[in-house]
């Protein structure tokens, strides 16, 4: 298993509101690229782009769960 490196960051909690936020629009404007390329029949494409998307909404998923502890 590979190295894994850990990084702190700091924020007040109105920017880790717009954080969350922020990755959420992204979110949506993605699935919806996605479903675009998708009905283009360029698959590769929209899977990258959903594989990325999954990834982005793990790391809001936990900045939500560090919100909801503060």
């Amino acid at each position: 298993m590979a190295k894994v490196k850990t990084y702190t960051l700091t924020l007040d909690a109105q920017e880790l509101r717009d954080l969350i936020e922020a990755a959420l629009v992204c979110e949506c404007q993605n699935a919806n690229i996605a479903r675009g390329l998708q009905r283009k029949l360029l698959e590769t494409d929209a899977q990258k782009l959903i594989c990325m998307n999954a990834r982005l909404m793990r790391v809001v998923k936990r900045m939500q769960e560090t919100e909801e502890k503060a």
